[in-house]
């Protein structure tokens, strides 16, 4: 658990470092905050999730992989 946590906060840190240059920066953020253990990560995530381009683009790859859209219970 050690490790992969250590490994979200270098994925955070280089997506930080992404924004300034070049790259894939807010994916590689959202990428190292998956992996971090963390107090309210759970509603982080769903907050995320709900969001309505965020959800649009979810749906449209599991629809693409033949899986059940997710639908948020309001």
């Amino acid at each position: 658990m050690l490790g992969k946590n250590i490994f979200g906060y270098v994925f955070v840190v280089v997506g930080i470092v992404m924004m300034l240059v070049p790259g894939p920066g807010i994916l590689t953020i959202l990428v190292g905050i998956m992996l971090l253990n963390f107090p309210g990560k759970y509603r982080l995530e769903r907050w995320i999730i709900v969001r309505r381009p965020v959800l649009r683009s979810i749906n449209w790859l599991r629809r693409r992989a033949k899986q059940s859209p997710i639908v948020p219970d309001e």
